[in-house]
Formats: structure tokens, C-alpha cells, sequence
């Protein structure tokens, strides 16, 4: 059985993005992979439903030790978090 190999870094980016927009935050749907989701009203009840959608969409648990605000500070950075654990290198 093949696997997919997992999605760019930008891809899950906007991936994330996208998400977040139609189901966690009032925010426009092409909000900037770069914009800061504490700023945009994410806070503790927000990242338990996204750590939910993580799971559903890529069958990711994050660990306690990764949900830190560095790491969910932007989409990019979620992404960035999401491709080490998938087990994709980081990008130079």
C-alpha cells in the first residue's frame, strides 16, 4: 500500500488557512498564512477544535509539549509544527 507523501509547506499553509476560516474564526477566507491568530481571537477553546480538526483531516494527535503559543501563533507556523510531525523536513 502506498502513502501519500505529505503537503508542501505552503499547501498545508493555506490549507490551514482556509480551515480556520470557515470553521474557528470570523476572519476573511484568504486571510495571510502570516497573520496572527491571537490577534484574530484564536484562544483556548479555538485550539482544542483545531487540534480536533487536525486529527480529523491529516489523522495527527499533537502532543502536550507542542501546544505552546510559538507554535499557533500563525497558520504558517501551525503548518511548520503539523510538516515536522508528518515527518517532512523543514524547509532551508
Amino acid at each position: 500500500m502506498e502513502s501519500n507523501p505529505p503537503p508542501k509547506l505552503e499547501t498545508l499553509a493555506e490549507e490551514l488557512a482556509v480551515l480556520i476560516s470557515q470553521r474557528l474564526l470570523e476572519v476573511p477566507p484568504t486571510f495571510a498564512t502570516s497573520s496572527n491568530l491571537f490577534e484574530l481571537g484564536l484562544d483556548s477553546m479555538a485550539i482544542m477544535q483545531l487540534l480536533l480538526l487536525i486529527d480529523e483531516k491529516y489523522g495527527l494527535w499533537l502532543q502536550p509539549s507542542d501546544l505552546t503559543r510559538e507554535n499557533f501563533n500563525t497558520p504558517l507556523t501551525v503548518a511548520q509544527l503539523l510538516h515536522s510531525r508528518l515527518g517532512v523536513p523543514p524547509s532551508k
